[in-house]
């Protein structure tokens, strides 16, 4: 059967009719996007509203949720049974704009789901690295920007019973590994942000290898908090014409800023088992697992 996102009922209607089956009248009902978490959303208010510090960025979305009485699937949340699978760059956008810390989609290829029964609980999108540091990431575990992969967003929607984040990028991993991907991927890298409250729990949880830190960099940030990397006025140029300098005045006079970033967690994990010389290279760059300040 195909799958079902978290989204409104007309817009699960009109998906399901894209993909050929009939709509069906769904049991629950999710909040309409006008009461959603919207993208730039001030961290620190929520904190000081909520009492959450201390907590990453999707927990309290998870309990704002909560506490605000959203609708639950009546479906049984049971992680054994629960199934990962592929799911297109659309359906994980719905998803990742409302779960996620970016609230916005990265240039990906590859996209899972996991599902309980037909209903979506979370999503990871994977592309291949690119950009001079990437280049460099290849070089430092001697592979190919297209054998380098990077979990580049990754959500859990806020009724995921606990365990399902782990399962999910875990059967993302397991899934690569036998081929079930646009790229021959080898090993795969993901990024904790600090800024989010993140430390890497989750990927501590699956038993990937932290690395270290990254560099900071540049990045815009817009008036309503949007974040976007250095890049972002090439970006537009690229695709909407003008140069870049023409957009960066542009940013500018419309109230963007710059800032540093901070530095981020970096975890890896070995997609294809069998290379041992791949895994034996990871293990001699493993760090302590970070651990949350109290």
């Amino acid at each position: 059967m195909p799958p079902l996102s978290t989204s409104t009922v007309e817009e699960l209607s009109q998906e399901r009719a894209e993909e050929g089956d009939t709509p069906q009248r769904l049991k629950t009902k999710m909040r309409s996007h006008k009461d959603r978490v919207t993208v730039g959303v001030d961290l620190t208010e929520i904190e000081r509203e909520e009492g959450e510090r201390g907590k990453c960025w999707q927990r309290i979305v998870r309990d704002r949720h909560n506490s605000e009485g959203s609708p639950l699937p009546t479906e049984e949340l049971v992680i054994r049974g629960a199934q990962v699978r592929t799911v297109t760059n659309k359906f994980a956008a719905r998803i990742i704009h409302r779960y996620e810390w970016l609230g916005t989609m990265a240039p990906s290829s590859d996209h899972f789901g996991i599902f309980f029964s037909h209903y979506c609980a979370g999503v990871t999108c994977v592309t291949t690295s690119s950009g001079t540091a990437s280049q460099n990431t290849s070089r430092m575990f001697g592979l190919t920007q297209h054998q380098l992969g990077i979990l580049a967003r990754g959500a859990c929607v806020h009724w995921a019973p606990t365990g399902a984040n782990s399962k999910l990028i875990s059967w993302t991993v397991k899934l690569l590994g036998r081929g079930v991907g646009s790229h021959p991927y080898k090993l795969l890298i993901a990024y904790s942000d600090p800024d989010a409250g993140e430390i890497g729990t989750v990927y501590q949880a699956c038993g990937w290898t932290y690395i270290g830190r990254t560099e900071r960099t540049l990045q815009w940030v817009s008036p309503k908090g949007e974040i976007r990397d250095k890049k972002h006025p090439y970006n537009l140029a690229k695709r909407k014409g003008q140069n870049p300098r023409y957009w960066s005045e542009r940013l500018y006079r419309e109230g963007w800023t710059r800032q540093y970033s901070s530095a981020k967690y970096r975890y890896a994990c070995v997609v294809d088992k069998n290379n041992q010389n791949l895994v034996q290279r990871l293990k001699g760059m493993s760090l302590p697992y970070p651990k949350r300040r109290i």
